[in-house]
């Protein structure tokens, strides 16, 4: 499965004419760019030492970078340039007031606004000390985790989750929603108390002002095998001897690296995510395997905790995402003493089943209907089922499924359902991948389930995998499942207006759907039975 935020670095110069009029300018700046409804997320990087002015300006949700600024001029304060895009010459003319530069763009007829922020480059030792768990209150916990666009925080107690610009190594910004940085919203700033060593985080948002402190959750670096393949992770230990309960998280597609999450700690609960085989400090090549295989690395971290002192050996469970959910039933059904199954967004629909779930429930979004649905629909099962049955592994059986395709390369419908001419890796794994039926799995799993879907995700579809998990678990004979579907929810579980969003509307997504995490802690402890009350787990950080 997809997931959608993918951001790409700018560095953009120009320099001032007039010293003593004009000091130089923050070298770094973040914004928004709006023509009408038109909106892009603005990086630049202004640099002090260049002759002529110059510089560059790119929109990295939109795919844009490093377009070159042309009639660059910086006089008592206003700031001008010009760049050619898409849409033309667009002109900018603007002032900096109260630290930030805001000003007119002109393209053609058309006008609009651009509005900046001072951001500084953060090192990785400043990087680092951001990054964690804050108390923000009794009960109240607020994470900030590192991802490829920066740091990015999430307030559980409100499900907001927002990208933190750096405005020094100390000191922070956000905007009103994900990725927006202006107007600024959020001011936070690091301090630390040279007595204890510990490190303060004050939050000053609309709600007010708060302080956190960071919690020194013991995070054990642990490696495992599975056959000749070695498995590295990051245990996040609760505070205390324990033993403690333990999650095991099971990746979604392609070479995910840990997802070192505290959370679950916080409450109680140790939690284990290791690097995808081929992928981070992990050996093997995820590419060169299916199910079964993905489903035996789980189970190598699973009889690693048992080995572990600080580790209930009888309350290990499962954390499925989107892929994991072909995976987490063979986990299960191989060793029935796992626990318990939490699955975000994950097929219980067999894997070509769900391939053609997600490409349905897609050309649909898109505009697709009618006959033209019906035939495109029917030729991409046909494709990827040739697929699935080997048609990627020889030249002679993928000239046999070109000559499948030819006839249907002019059809109205094709380009949504498409096709590609060359043979990759890609149909190797769909090959591999469908060479187990999880659904016959799922029929066998007696252990409590919850399954939470959203009603706006179209890489897992929620309706045909909610009526196939229901049907599957009730052939069981399970009878502590839940199946909750959040129906303004995206494929990450965050609170979307629609289904089909582009990589500059992904930005102003605000928080996770509400109920979505407090569903899923809540069941988690009641199904840890054995589990400290998070009271006196709290008391005792």
């Amino acid at each position: 499965m997809r997931r959608t935020c993918v951001l790409v670095a700018v560095v953009l110069g120009c320099s001032t004419v007039r010293v003593a009029a004009d000091p130089p300018l923050n070298p770094d700046w973040v914004g928004e760019l709006q023509i009408g409804d038109f909106k892009r997320f603005v990086q630049l990087k202004i640099a002090g030492d260049r002759q002529p002015l110059a510089g560059t300006i790119a929109f990295p949700a939109s795919g844009r970078a490093d377009i070159p600024l042309s009639d660059v001029s910086v006089d008592q304060g206003r700031l001008k340039f010009a760049w050619t895009d898409d849409a033309g010459r667009v002109r900018f003319d603007g002032v900096l007031s109260a630290g930030l530069l805001e000003g007119t763009v002109r393209a053609g007829d058309k006008q609009g606004t651009l509005e900046l922020a001072p951001q500084v480059p953060l090192s990785a030792e400043a990087q680092e000390r951001l990054i964690g768990y804050y108390e923000m209150r009794p009960g109240e916990l607020l994470s900030v985790t590192r991802f490829r666009m920066g740091p990015v925080y999430l307030d559980y107690s409100t499900g907001r989750v927002g990208v933190l610009f750096p405005s020094s190594t100390d000191t922070f910004f956000a905007g009103p929603a994900f990725q927006v940085p202006v107007p600024i919203a959020i001011n936070c700033q690091l301090s630390g108390d040279p007595v204890t060593n510990g490190t303060t985080l004050h939050w000053r948002d609309k709600a007010g002002e708060k302080i956190g402190r960071k919690l020194e959750l013991r995070q054990e670096e642990v490696t495992f095998q599975n056959g000749d393949v070695t498995l590295s992770g990051t245990l996040v230990m609760p505070v205390g001897q324990g033993p403690h309960p333990a999650i095991v998280f099971i990746h979604g597609s392609g070479p995910k690296t840990r997802r070192v999450d505290g959370w679950y700690a916080y409450h109680g609960i140790a939690y284990l995510s290791f690097d995808k085989r081929g992928a981070g400090k992990s050996t093997g090549d995820w590419r060169e395997v299916g199910i079964s295989e993905l489903a035996d690395d789980v189970l190598a971290a699973v009889r690693f905790l048992r080995q572990h002192q600080g580790i209930k050996r009888d309350q290990i469970g499962i954390q499925a995402v989107s892929e994991g959910g072909w995976i987490a039933p063979v986990v299960a059904t191989r060793d029935p003493t796992i626990k318990l199954i939490v699955m975000n967004a994950g097929p219980a629909m067999d894997y070509v089943g769900e391939l053609m779930n997600e490409v349905e429930e897609g050309v649909k979004a898109r505009g697709l209907s009618g006959d033209d649905l019906t035939k495109a629909l029917e030729f991409k099962r046909k494709a990827l089922q040739m697929i699935a049955d080997g048609a990627g592994l020889s030249d002679d059986a993928w000239a046999s499924l070109q000559a499948f395709i030819a006839p249907y390369r002019n059809e109205p419908w094709f380009s949504y359902v498409k096709e590609p001419t060359e043979r990759g890796p890609a149909q190797k794994k769909l090959y591999l991948m469908a060479r187990l039926k999880s659904s016959e799995f799922w029929r066998k799993v007696t252990i409590p389930v919850l399954a939470l879907y959203g009603g706006k995700d179209l890489n897992v579809p929620a309706a045909k995998n909610v009526a196939a998990l229901t049907q599957e678990l009730r052939e069981a004979g399970n009878r502590d499942y839940t199946i909750k579907v959040f129906p303004d929810a995206n494929h990450d579980g965050l609170e979307a207006t629609s289904a089909v969003l582009d990589g500059e509307q992904v930005r102003y997504l605000q928080r996770f759907v509400p109920g979505y995490l407090d569903t899923q802690l809540k069941w988690v402890l009641s199904h840890f039975a054995t589990v400290e009350s998070a009271e006196r787990h709290r008391a005792r950080q």
